[in-house]
């Protein structure tokens, strides 16, 4: 009689562990990465079978204490939806007879970082499971900022606004000696948005061409942008008098230039004016020698 007991116990704990292997949800194994203001959908799947009732389904979707979303009696239930996610968040409904009991999420913020927790109930089962989103933001395109020096060197400075997590830099000359070490970086967090601003700069004694490559990766997003930069100066030299005749060449062009239109302007407006006289005269019938008074003036005049 005890063995039977025993054995019966035995098969009662057996279809009990059955029973809960069969229902098992399914998250991501790793960390999830959204791309900063655009949708994200946090993916969570369980087994539906043949016999699945969406009426006795529940699925909630939190981030610590915090509902996230949450599905029971065959609609959506956002009382208790914490107003960080207010109307920013979806199920697939449609989909829910396939297992499918993922969340969607738009306008990602930093702020919605963290662990998210999946729970879905059925009639079959019910289990939870949780992994964590990471936020990531896109750098965009390097600007490049050149400066000339009095001692003769050349500054090299490129930014970029707006990306996420911190990226890596690496400078290299001629694609093969890193001078990373030699650089000034500053990385600046925005206060509201809390995205990243870098500025990093290099300095070059001029004398000789160069051809540098800058680097700066988001390992999170596997954004990586490389841009070369060639430095040619005439015969190795500094070119800075070159340039400083060339402004000076420059500045006297535009000075005659100037001088040639201000006299062409003043010989055609006093044209006009002597035309606009004659036209006045002889429209008034003015005595003859009053013409002629008129006439001797506008041929002494550089009309």
């Amino acid at each position: 009689m005890v063995d039977i007991s025993l054995f019966s116990l035995l098969l009662l704990l057996l279809s009990g562990v059955s029973s809960y292997t069969e229902f098992e949800i399914s998250v991501p194994s790793d960390a999830q990465v959204g791309v900063y203001g655009r949708p994200v959908v946090l993916s969570c799947s369980f087994p539906a079978g043949s016999s699945w009732d969406r009426g006795s389904t529940v699925i909630t979707w939190q981030r610590g204490l915090e509902v996230v979303h949450s599905f029971y009696h065959n609609h959506d239930q956002l009382d208790r939806q914490s107003p960080h996610y207010a109307k920013r968040t979806s199920l697939y409904h449609e989909e829910m007879a396939k297992g499918n009991a993922s969340l969607r999420l738009d306008r990602v913020t930093l702020e919605d970082e963290g662990e998210y927790t999946c729970s879905v109930s059925t009639q079959i089962g019910s289990q939870k499971k949780s992994f964590r989103l990471k936020v990531a933001a896109f750098y965009p395109e390097p600007r490049l900022h050149i400066s000339l020096l009095s001692n003769g060197q050349v500054d090299l400075l490129l930014t970029s606004q707006g990306g996420y997590p911190s990226p890596s830099l690496q400078w290299l000359m001629e694609n093969m000696e890193d001078v990373t070490e030699g650089t000034q970086t500053q990385l600046k967090q925005d206060e509201h948005t809390k995205l990243y601003s870098v500025n990093s700069k290099l300095n070059l004694t001029r004398g000789t061409n160069s051809s540098i490559t800058f680097i700066l990766k988001n390992e999170d997003l596997g954004q990586e942008i490389r841009r070369n930069i060639d430095l040619f100066s005439e015969n190795g030299e500094p070119a800075r008098d070159d340039l400083q005749a060339g402004f000076v060449v420059l500045g006297v062009v535009l000075i005659v230039a100037f001088t040639v239109v201000v006299i062409v302007t003043v010989i055609l407006r006093r044209r006009k004016n002597c035309k606009n006289a004659s036209t006045r005269t002889s429209e008034h019938s003015e005595p003859l020698n009053t013409l002629r008074t008129n006439g001797h003036a506008c041929a002494n005049s550089p009309c």
